[in-house]
């Protein structure tokens, strides 16, 4: 019997005498040809976008200035994104209409219709196609929707002024860079999907209203206002939020459809009653739907169909319709939707005329409402059937629109053929002047019919040439990347022949040399020629880079291909001498790997191919198997069952329903099939069958309890799955000790299989229950049983394989020797690839796409359910959203690798063999789907046919990088200081070394990229030297020097100083100031470095440098110093510990085991002199990072307790001369410079139990601390020293999570006190006034802000205490930064707890209550106001509804005078208290007439149920009916109604 390769057999004796340079070539190939297939793919992937989607931008064109006058005066644009036209025009349950007031405008002010939006329906792409008038490509996503892309022009471009409010994800784009823009965004974080997102919206109304009343006071922006051509627009996110998080079916989302309803009301009333002139037009819309389960994105109506309502100036009046009104042409819409579409009569509206647009029409209509030129890069048509114009203005509109695509036209067709070498220009436009001139003279002699249609033509023939020069190069770019994916697929299947396959013999051993000499050569001599050759045409046509790198790969593999000329020679004269049997089994194998393949591109349409593919598959296997298995046994019947339960999903709707009962009966089935798998693992160890993937070890398991840890874990998810959505159904906030239990259970439990047995079985039932969990917590429904599923067609195949494994060993046991040479090793534990080994990769593609597919299109946008992540998070956050998503997706396509892999080791098959033929696979179907790739008709279709064809490319280059390793390679920067370092001691003559006294010196060296200083003392530094140096002086000693390091000194610390190293620094300052001011004005970076004491001093330098630099314009300097003692004491540290950044800069390398100077100073007392004191030892402290080293390793640390402990521990002898210091820091700089990363067991003798443990006995290794066996005591105290240093490393790092940085708070605070805002806006919408609201708590939303007040309170009670210990100089940083802040909070928070602090029954809160940072922070405002010479306060205020009470005392003293009123209405009090207490309250009421006269109080205290009128009115009662002040005038004249406007 002849069983060989896939194409033949091969000897082998010669075989085994040819593998060593066998395996040599092969490694070698294939390292490059991953790389290729990565490099390759990528670029190739992105050909799709040159070739259909290049960016429709381009620039240059002039503007076109319409010819007829501005119908309006200004535009309100009103944008309500995720509102679907259905829900908006439909009635409610009760008949009732969700907008009765745009339902008035459509019957009785405007026109209305639908606007149909193209996909991608997403929030970027709807508001570009509104404002911009043109519709973004797919290549935006490569760039970021949210980010733009490119520059573009837009409405609010050609606008006088613009006024946006809304979304920060949305108003940013168009207004951000925009100069003649006002505009405000709400935070990130009150996008909240577990609330009711209807408080954006109307968040959005209230900037716009305080805007308008702010202009009441403010001429400025009075004046701005009352211009031209001003556009305001509103965002409201509203319905987008709740339509996501509830679906837009819910009351909630429909309730929000009221809310802007209500909101277009409100902002017709407040502009018609601010104008009053009847010149401002009105346009209301939406940017994309929603579906039916709360996502956007592809083509469905529910996303594309959303309402257009317009009215106001210049547009027509509601007409009923009549026949006549129906065009006899059916057009269609860029949705695909049909013109004319009937409008359904549960709308109520189909009695009104309906005009209907597509979405980018909608900017030409705003351009020409206020008479604006219209976007230059608009493709939008204008829509008449909305214009009040008469006959000849809109011709002159119409004619504008069509100039200003015609300029588009051209401009695109000059830039094509500037740059084309043969330029084929599009004839139906090459005499597009004649036809401007035609239309012109039409209009002279007012045909107005006749010109309307000659330029609505001429537009039509203007947009088809846009799209003429858009897919211009179409044709040989095609061309191009189809002979490279030929080419790469061909490559591919002649490396599997020569690598894994028995056949390459006489190619590879006998004509190696000739084949290499012959082929080589002039193969590569013509790729050049020809490369050559294109990339000078390409270069000549100025032609993308891209470009050229489609060529370069082309011609590379047909280059490679023909150097295999030889090989591809013999392998067709080998087929030709086969029998005509193998070879119709070969191309039968073929064809049938095509057809599969085919199938498989067909189902990421049809995903039912995949039911009936696993049903044939489940028969035909049970059937095979039960003919072949000679025995009694299950598996055929497991198999075909697995398979028909697999088949089930695909026929369920991509649309995944809410289940979450499913859900959880889903874990307790993946606990009954890893107990099935576990048991089966245990008991079949009788079975020879089993021997290949069970585990037969009779060892005991590293981890006995490991499986019912897995199975509990898998439990606990499926109750977290009940607990965390039935409180999110309640629409509460996601509990957070049920996030944390979440991520807590996800995270840990993909750990464990790392711990998991060595049997195939085991690691792969481990690996099943360690992804359980995360993929049902990221589970809604249905996808979570087809995670148990998928589970068993994996261990149906692995025993199907395994049962075929075991009968060819059966048979082949009883063959004969011959057969047995045949099965040739391709190394010691694997075989070369037969051609039935093909079935491997075909089941692997068949499991990936169904892994992707089997519960939903993964190609559409839609499928992406963005309530899967919502209990990891409910606050938006689109890249962890998305990156849940995506892991979720990927967790079945995980579980087809492990069982991938598993098959492969199972049969001894060679894995990178079998993925190369997997990539084969995979690029049968990519070139498929390039050809599938569309750019006409739906634009769902087109975004499936790309997101089919990256899959695609993207699941080789996910494989590939699999095989790619990375290699880290270091700066060299302590090589380049050192040798610096070496060539300044080399300076130094001979009486300089001998000299008695320390001596600096300094040398500066500017270098290509970077500029060094070096320092050095002469003599070198020595023990002996410092011994008697090594008393520390404090900062604020009197000497030159000190007055630099001021900043050093806190108000709650003092710092002291190495008195050698501050003197050397004192003797040489004017030599170093000059130093310093030659480095200010260097661009480059600069490293400061030194030896010894010299090192010392570059460390001082360093840190001035750091405080006096401008950090803006030049970098920090690195410090880098050899061997320097320590520096200072612990003030020392702690002072630069202030400064995180500063900490980072400085790197000191220690020679510990040869130079006692680092450690000099902390070490133990009978390593020093006994002169010294060892309790001195402890004043000098560490700062920076640590690299400590030997000649044979190092360990880095920058924790100063750890580096003072292992510091401690070196105590050696001292150099016999002072340059053997030197030798030892250059021999360590050498060793570093090639140094690897060392993989290995510890040699201390002690097992490691803890990761820190083993992190730290490695450490200390690498520095030559090692377990001496024989000596215990030594033993004893390296065992301490770990338990220590790992004391200190877990201290350092829960410190480190608790370093306070008040940048990192900003944005938090922000957040509190953007929450306090809106609770202020809804307490004086009750009447009360935002004190006397939270005093009163009446609502269940007064505990939230106790919350953030609590939070807010906190904060700025750490920031001022960290303020007041920072250095003088940097407090004055800190309060010019902070200030504005503080005092706003002060003025928000310190109200609240005036109300605590009275509710409670105190009394006298500014003396008795007042905490310390309220005073600080008043006292700070107050010092600044004197410094600036300015104060805000004291200006007065035209407009004080939205302020703040300047004073924070305000309620307190408001109390303190109830008090008073509430003493003297009692009888029992004397005259001369009366009296007294009389007078305290007239204080108070020349207090508050003071405040009114600056506008320094807010508004709310005149509400009717606040605490100050309430006041008042018990302040009547007291005074006598003819006593009259400022203050009792004001307020009896009811003056105080009129404050909020401004008082005079």
């Amino acid at each position: 019997m002849d069983v060989g390769g896939i194409l033949g057999n091969r000897d082998s004796k010669q075989a085994k005498s040819n593998i060593p340079r066998r395996r040599k070539w092969v490694k070698r190939r294939e390292t490059w040809l991953v790389l290729l297939g990565v490099i390759l793919h990528a670029v190739y992937m992105l050909s799709i976008f040159d070739i259909y989607f290049k960016t429709p931008i381009v620039h240059g064109m002039d503007l076109v200035s319409p010819r007829f006058s501005a119908p309006a005066k200004r535009l309100v644009l009103l944008v309500a994104d995720g509102l679907r036209a259905d829900k908006f025009f439909e009635p409610d349950s009760d008949g009732n209409f969700r907008a009765p007031f745009l339902r008035s405008v459509i019957k009785n002010q405007g026109r209305w219709g639908v606007s149909h939006a193209r996909p991608p329906t997403e929030s970027r792409p709807g508001h570009v196609s509104i404002i911009a008038g043109f519709y973004e490509d797919p290549s935006a996503v490569t760039k970021g929707w949210k980010a733009n892309p490119v520059e573009f022009d837009s409405v609010f471009n050609r606008s006088r002024h613009t006024f946006s409010y809304g979304s920060p994800d949305i108003v940013p784009i168009f207004c951000g860079a925009l100069p003649h823009s006002t505009w405000a965004t709400y935070p990130h974080e009150f996008e909240d999907f577990a609330t009711d997102a209807s408080f954006l919206d109307e968040w959005s109304f209230d900037q716009f209203q305080n805007l308008l009343n702010k202009s009441n006071g403010d001429q400025k922006l009075r004046r701005l206002l009352e211009q031209d051509n001003l556009v305001v627009f509103l965002h409201l996110l509203g319905c987008d939020s709740n339509g996501h998080a509830h679906r837009p079916f819910s009351s909630i989302y429909l309730n929000n459809v009221k809310v802007v309803d209500h909101i277009a009301e409100r902002v017709y009333n407040l502009l018609e009653n601010y104008y009053k002139d009847n010149r401002t037009s009105y346009i209301f819309t939406a940017d994309h739907g929603m579906s039916d389960k709360g996502s956007h994105g592809d083509g469905h109506p529910s996303n594309t169909d959303t309402p257009l309502v317009v009215w106001g100036a210049g547009v027509k009046h509601p007409r009923p319709v009549s026949e006549k009104d129906h065009s006899d042409h059916v057009l269609r819409f860029i949705d695909q939707h049909v013109h004319d579409a009937p409008t359904p009569k549960e709308w109520g509206l189909d009695g009104i005329e309906r005009v209907d647009v597509n979405q980018a029409d909608i900017a030409p209509l705003m351009s020409t409402l206020l008479g604006l030129p219209c976007p230059v890069n608009s493709v939008g048509n204008l829509p008449l059937g909305y214009v009040d114009m008469k006959k000849e203005e809109e011709v002159e509109a119409v004619l504008a629109n069509t100039k200003q695509i015609l300029n588009q036209f051209l401009r695109k067709s000059q830039i094509k053929r500037s740059h084309s070498l043969y330029f084929k220009p599009f004839k139906p436009l090459a005499h597009y002047s004649s036809m401007l001139d035609q239309i012109e003279d039409l209009l002279s002699s007012r045909d107005y019919k006749a010109a309307m249609q000659l330029s609505e033509n001429l537009r039509s023939l203007a947009l088809k040439g846009l799209h003429y020069f858009q897919t211009y190069d179409l044709l040989m770019l095609m061309t191009i990347i189809t002979l490279g994916y030929i080419g790469w697929m061909v490559f591919l299947v002649l490396h599997v022949l020569q690598a894994y396959t028995s056949f390459s013999r006489d190619i590879f051993v006998k004509d190696e040399a000739v084949h290499q000499k012959f082929n080589t050569g002039k193969a590569q001599l013509c790729g050049c020629l020809f490369m050559a050759a294109v990339s000078l045409l390409l270069f000549l046509e100025s032609s993308p880079p891209l470009y050229h790198a489609y060529f370069a790969m082309t011609v590379f593999l047909w280059t490679q291909i023909l150097n295999e000329y030889k090989f591809i020679k013999a392998v067709w004269r080998h087929l030709s001498g086969k029998k005509s049997d193998y070879v119709i089994k070969l191309l039968a194998t073929g064809v049938v790997s095509v057809v599969i393949l085919e199938l498989l591109v067909h189902s990421f349409t049809e995903r039912k191919l995949y039911t009936w593919c696993f049903l044939a598959v489940g028969l035909i296997a049970c059937i095979y198997l039960y003919k072949l298995i000679p025995w009694r046994s299950g598996i055929p019947v497991f198999v075909c069952l697995a398979c028909w339960f697999l088949s089930l999903f695909t026929l369920m709707p991509a649309e995944i329903p809410d289940n979450n009962k499913l859900v959880i009966a889903s874990g307790v089935m993946i606990v009954v099939i890893g107990l099935t798998a576990k048991w089966f693992d245990l008991h079949a160890s009788g079975n020879k069958c089993w021997y290949g993937i069970c585990n037969h070890e009779k060892r005991q398991p590293r981890f006995p309890m490991l499986f019912q840890l897995q199975a509990l874990l898998v439990g606990l998810s499926s109750v977290m799955v009940f607990l965390s959505t039935s409180h999110r159904t309640e629409k509460q906030e996601l509990h957070t000790i049920h996030q944390l239990m979440n991520w807590f259970i996800a995270g840990f439990s993909m750990i464990l299989p790392l711990f998991s047995e060595n049997g195939l079985l085991s690691r792969l039932n481990s690996i099943f229950l360690g992804f359980a969990p995360p993929f049902l917590l990221l589970s809604i429904g249905y996808e979570a049983v087809f995670y148990g599923a998928l589970g068993l067609v994996l261990i149906a195949w692995v025993l199907f394989e395994n049962s075929l494994l075991y009968l060819s060993k059966v048979k082949k046991s009883s063959t004969s020797g011959k057969n047995l040479e045949e099965s040739v090793l391709l190394e010691n534990d694997g075989r070369y690839l037969q051609l039935s080994d093909m079935r491997i990769p075909l089941t692997f593609m068949v499991l990936f796409n169904v892994a992707f597919f089997g519960t939903g299109n993964f190609a559409s946008i839609a499928s992406f359910e963005i309530s899967s992540v919502y209990r990891f998070i409910t606050v938006f956050s689109p890249f962890l959203m998305a990156a849940l998503l995506i892991f979720k997706l990927f967790i079945p396509f995980l579980l087809v690798i492990c069982a991938f892999s598993a098959i492969t080791k199972l049969l001894k098959v060679p894995r990178i063999g079998c993925y190369f033929l997997v990539i084969l696979c995979s690029d049968v179907m990519t070139i498929h789907f390039f050809f599938l790739v569309k750019n006409t008709g739906s634009w769902m279709e087109i975004g499936n046919s790309i997101s089919h064809f990256g899959i695609m490319s993207a699941q080789v280059v996910f494989c590939s990088g699999l095989e790619v390793a990375s290699f880290i390679l270091s700066s060299g920067l302590l090589k380049l200081s050192w040798d610096k370092i070496l060539d300044c001691y080399s300076g130094f003559i001979q009486y300089e070394l001998q000299n008695s006294g320390f001596s600096l010196r300094c040398k500066f060296y500017e270098e290509a990229n970077v500029n060094i200083i070096v320092f050095i003392t002469s003599p070198i530094c020595t023990k002996a030297h410092l011994q008697d140096s090594k008393e520390m002086i404090p900062c604020t000693a009197n000497q030159k020097s000190f007055r630099v390091f001021e900043f050093l000194c806190n108000n709650g610390n003092s710092s002291c100083i190495h008195k050698a190293a501050i003197a050397l620094f004192d003797d040489h300052f004017d030599e170093l100031l000059q130093l310093k001011n030659q480095c200010g004005g260097s661009v480059k970076p600069l490293i400061v470095t030194g030896h010894s004491l010299g090192g010392s001093v570059a460390s001082l330098f360093t840190l001035w440098l750091l405080e006096s630099l401008d950090i803006s314009k030049v970098k920090r300097p690195l410090c880098l110093t050899f061997g320097s003692p320590l520096l200072g004491d612990k003030g020392f540290q702690q002072a630069i510990s202030e400064h995180p950044a500063w900490n980072s800069c400085f790197l000191h390398v220690a020679a510990t085991s040869q130079d006692s100077i680092p450690g000099l100073f902390i070490a133990p007392s009978h390593y020093l002199n006994s002169a010294i004191e060892a309790s001195k030892s402890d004043y000098y402290k560490p700062f920076g990072t640590f690299l400590l080293c030997c000649e044979n390793g190092c360990t880095c640390s920058e924790n100063p307790e750890a580096v003072s402990e292992v510091l401690m521990v070196f105590g050696t002898e001292d150099a016999a001369n002072e340059e053997r210091t030197i030798h030892v820091y250059g021999r360590i700089v050498e060793q570093l410079e090639w140094a690897i990363f060392r993989k290995g067991i510890s040699q201390l003798g002690k097992p490691m139990l803890s990761s820190l443990q083993a992190g730290t006995t490695l450490q200390l290794e690498a520095i030559r601390i090692r377990n001496e066996q024989n000596h215990q005591q030594k033993s004893d105290e390296l065992d301490n020293l770990i338990k220590k240093l790992e004391e200190l490393e877990v201290t350092r790092l829960l410190n480190k999570r608790k370093v306070f940085d008040p940048a990192k708070k900003l944005n938090d605070i922000k957040i509190k006190m953007a929450y306090l805002e809106w609770y202020k806006k809804v307490a004086k919408a009750k009447g009360t006034g935002y004190y006397d609201f939270y005093k009163n708590r009446l609502t269940r939303r007064d505990h939230d802000i106790i919350r953030h007040k609590k939070f807010l309170t906190n904060n700025w009670e750490e920031i001022v205490a960290q303020a007041e210990k920072k250095p003088q100089k940097q407090l004055v940083h800190l309060r010019s930064r902070w200030l504005y802040s503080g005092t706003t909070c002060r003025r928000m928070i310190e109200p609240l707890d005036i109300a605590d602090y009275y509710r409670n029954g105190g009394t006298n809160y500014v003396t008795n209550g007042r905490s310390h940072h309220y005073i600080k922070l008043e006292q700070w405002f107050e010092e600044d106001e004197k410094q600036s010479g300015v104060s805000v306060d004291t200006n007065k205020k035209p407009n004080v509804d939205a302020i703040l009470t300047s004073d924070s005392c305000f309620w307190a003293h408001v109390e303190e005078a109830r008090l008073r009123c509430k003493s003297m209405e009692a009888a029992d009090i004397g005259i001369e208290e009366r009296g007294s207490w009389r007078q305290k309250l007239k204080e108070f009421e020349a207090y508050v007439m003071e405040q009114i006269k600056k506008s320094a109080v807010s508004s709310e205290i005149f509400l009717k149920g606040s605490s100050f009128m309430q006041w008042w009115k018990e302040y009547g009662k007291i005074i006598e009916p003819d006593y009259t002040s400022p203050f009792t005038n004001f307020m009896k004249n009811s003056k105080f109604q009129q404050y909020a406007s401004g008082f005079n």
